[in-house]
């Protein structure tokens, strides 16, 4: 079988621009007596919307067991189709091409993974495979997809077998000017220190872009953000203007929902080629989960206290340009993890980026979430960095991060989307 890079030629660095021909994979199927259909990018996103409904129905994503299971699984879609027309580099998957029907290799590898994560939830994903692998006319095609969809499960499996996501770790809490102290309801608890441990996607290590530390307590650029977040973030009396209110609400549903279900309405609208549509998933998976990775990394190694504890306890801070308010509250209720970077802002950051780097930086878009307050259902953006900034200041809104730690996590969420979707699923050759 001749592989597609042959056809395209040289490759080039992975951005928009150089997305592969679909005429050449559907000719690269037709050779081998393959309908290149729509079904392709269906399957895929098909089964993103299940698997996120699933993990989001386990644990809201809290736990990172649901990032960890989608991106093992669009990893093993992304390399069963690229064991069949080599358009990028495989993941995981290693040995020789397979002639097989991509519709049911992608969802055998999908299934596997999932079933292996949750198998309380067996019924409804054997009822999504039967539906994805009935579509498939039976004979050797089939046969040798469900095999390769195997594989492809098995080897991602066990490459991130013993990575160390569910490491529980231990905190113990710090005093003084500065330090992460326990904010209401939490009542000392903290969540999962030990997951900065684990090892990522495609990360060297968990410290690998780790920002500089936030500003000391006592310098200008903190109190130039303590204010900010004083006046802004408030719960009540607060200067944020009607929009920023409203705006701080819809963006708190967390990137693992809205960015996933953006890019399944962008890839049917645009009819992304599966080939494309499989690595903009798989590389949004892994994103997503070395973020939390790097973010978590970075929040239990600088241990900086949220703006709840920094407002009301501004007297000790050291700083003559802050001033205390022991009533004050943010927005909404504090997560219980220390400040310094924003997840949220990384993870938006991250998962824009791959879009970004995809699809192209200007590219004009209307998107929802779940927790779109009354008369904002929707908001349009011009360009994905411009949805990601907005993402970023949702949180100083909400009165939950000083402005230093989102613009920490920006650029360590672009950090991790440029060296991610430079470093692995490269064109093949």
């Amino acid at each position: 079988m001749i592989g597609l890079s042959m056809m395209l030629g040289a490759c080039a660095p992975a951005v928009a621009q150089e997305a592969p021909d679909p005429i050449a994979i559907r000719s690269a199927l037709r050779d081998h007596g393959l309908d290149a259909d729509d079904d392709g990018t269906s399957v895929i996103a098909s089964w993103n919307a299940l698997a996120h409904a699933i993990a989001f129905a386990e644990d809201q994503f809290l736990t990172f067991k649901g990032q960890r299971a989608l991106a093992m699984m669009h990893i093993a879609i992304h390399d069963a189709l690229n064991s069949i027309v080599p358009v990028y580099d495989r993941y995981a998957l290693e040995g020789e091409r397979v002639i097989a029907h991509p519709v049911a290799a992608a969802a055998q590898a999908a299934f596997d993974v999932l079933a292996s994560q949750y198998p309380d939830q067996y019924a409804k994903l054997s009822a999504e495979l039967t539906r994805w692998i009935d579509s498939v006319k039976s004979g050797a095609l089939r046969d040798r997809a469900i095999d390769l969809g195997h594989a492809a499960a098995r080897a991602i499996l066990a490459r991130r077998a013993d990575d160390g996501f569910a490491f529980a770790g231990t905190y113990e809490f710090r005093h003084g000017p500065g330090q992460y102290q326990t904010t209401p309801p939490w009542n000392g608890f903290v969540a999962q220190p030990g997951f900065r441990f684990a090892r990522p996607f495609a990360m060297r290590s968990p410290d690998q872009f780790r920002p500089p530390p936030p500003p000391t307590v006592s310098s200008a650029a903190y109190a130039l953000a303590f204010r900010e977040i004083k006046e802004q973030g408030a719960s009540t009396g607060s200067q944020r203007t009607d929009d920023q209110t409203a705006y701080a609400i819809w963006w708190m549903e967390f990137a693992e929902g809205s960015v996933n279900r953006l890019a399944r309405q962008l890839t049917a609208e645009r009819r992304t080629n599966p080939w494309v549509a499989a690595r903009l998933f798989a590389h949004i998976g892994m994103v997503l989960f070395d973020t939390y990775v790097a973010i978590w990394d970075s929040k239990y190694e600088f241990n900086a206290w949220r703006p709840f504890t920094a407002v009301r306890e501004a007297e000790r801070d050291g700083n003559p340009r802050t001033a205390a308010d022991p009533h004050w509250t943010p927005m909404r209720q504090t997560p219980p993890h220390p400040d310094y970077a924003s997840a949220h802002a990384a993870a938006c950051a991250a998962s824009f980026g791959v879009l970004e780097r995809t699809l192209g930086g200007h590219v004009t878009f209307t998107m929802d979430t779940t927790t779109a307050p009354p008369g904002m259902p929707t908001r349009t953006f011009a360009s994905f960095r411009a949805a990601a900034a907005e993402c970023a200041d949702s949180r100083v809104r909400l009165g939950w991060h000083f402005r230093y730690a989102t613009d920490a996590g920006l650029v360590l969420g672009r950090d991790i989307a440029r060296h991610t979707v430079r470093h692995t699923l490269g064109r093949s050759r």
